[in-house]
């Protein structure tokens, strides 16, 4: 399926005890807009889109509208690790400079902790409580498709984001594009290994499109080299405590590993499991995490490590709520869209010298980027061929 590839190198209610404080007030349902200034119902991705009657203002956020006082619920696959902590983190950001500016008025943000029965669940709870649109890092490619049907049907809005697609054409979806993204960075590595080696692979979330894509995207790469040998396979999580776990209990069995391919949040607990182990740190490929570049600065200055690293950033929340809006503005955006990989290399390493351990390194956009860049984008190339 042709995709538009997208690199841009730079180094971002039930619910009344599960809601984070998004709305200032965790679990506060009443809010703090104007009830009279909510929208009307949110119009689907098959209806058209029409703006009439519309003034324009300004607002660091975005146009601010007439009508507009949206009423939005966000709910996260999980947040045990920095790029989701950092994506919440950005979502509430902009959706509070929302608020003061009119476009929404009032938020709600919960956690499903990868169970998907609780995402269906604060689905449910979202259309009930009449919000306009519902944001989801979803739990699941297809376990969600009844309750995205069930918004649809109760006009709201619901954008997917991150760890899509999902199988369900009642929604817009704002994926990454895992394939070409960690094939990528598994060519690069192969490359640098003269295409032999023995090969770990670090994967993600069980069950999720986000891991199953990007494990076939490195796979099919390392498949096309009778060098590339892969050794072994465990499930990081996407976090580096666990990680170094499952990594440092393989080890024993494994003969000696050149490389390890992961999907960001990895890299920096398998280094740690080889230095424990008191074996030298192969090529690991990078998810962008503070701790891990941090490594990867020391271990240049003291013996020339090089590698690189690149993912999707957690900013991609912030796009999907600004798309969100525009939507329920009326503006036309494609239903299916790829958000790009932030690469670091060599040469740039250093520019993130200074970064906590903690963060991601993230660029940064803003609404004009999401219009120009995002918005333009072929929906009909950018279709998953998971979708029904």
């Amino acid at each position: 399926m042709l995709k538009k590839k997208m690199l841009s190198i730079l180094v971002a209610f039930a619910m009344l005890g599960g809601m984070l404080a998004g709305c200032g007030n965790a679990g506060n349902q009443s809010g703090s807009g104007d009830e009279g200034n909510q929208s009307a119902e949110a119009e689907t991705p098959e209806e058209s889109k029409e703006t009439e009657g519309q003034e324009e203002g300004t607002s660091e956020a975005g146009s601010q509208k007439k009508g507009q006082g949206y009423k939005i619920g966000f709910t996260d696959n999980y947040d045990g690790n920095t790029l989701h902590q950092q994506q919440e983190k950005y979502f509430e950001d902009l959706a509070n400079e929302m608020k003061e500016d009119g476009i929404i008025s009032e938020f709600y943000m919960t956690v499903a902790n990868k169970d998907v029965a609780t995402q269906v669940s604060q689905i449910q709870n979202f259309i009930m409580m009449g919000c306009d649109a519902i944001i989801i890092d979803p739990t699941s490619s297809s376990g969600l498709d009844g309750a995205i049907q069930e918004a649809k049907d109760a006009g709201v809005t619901v954008m997917i984001f991150n760890d899509g697609p999902v199988t369900s054409d009642q929604c817009y979806q704002l994926n990454v594009d895992c394939e070409y993204n960690f094939g990528y960075l598994t060519e690069w590595a192969c490359e640098q290994l003269d295409y032999k080696g023995n090969v770990l692979l670090v994967r993600g979330i069980a069950g999720t499109s986000y891991d199953e894509l990007a494990y076939k995207g490195a796979k099919d790469v390392l498949d096309q080299y009778e060098g590339m040998n892969v050794v072994g396979e465990v499930y990081g999580e996407w976090t580096s405590t666990v990680t170094q776990t499952e990594v440092t209990a393989i080890l024993p069995t494994l003969p000696k590993v050149d490389l390890v391919v992961g999907q960001s949040g990895d890299a920096y607990g398998a280094a740690m499991a080889f230095e424990s182990a008191g074996l030298d740190v192969p090529l690991i490929t990078g998810g962008n995490r503070g701790e891990f570049l941090n490594w990867w600065m020391k271990a240049y200055e003291k013996n020339g490590y090089e590698t690189i690293s690149g993912v999707a950033t957690p900013w991609f929340s912030a796009a999907a709520l600004y798309l969100t809006v525009d939507i329920l503005d009326g503006v036309e955006v494609p239903q299916f869209m790829y958000y790009p990989m932030d690469l670091i290399t060599q040469d740039t390493l250093f520019d993130w010298e200074g970064i906590s351990d903690s963060e991601v390194a993230t660029t940064v956009h803003d609404l004009e980027w999401v219009r120009s860049e995002l918005e333009t984008q072929d929906e009909k190339e950018n279709k998953p061929e998971m979708v029904k």
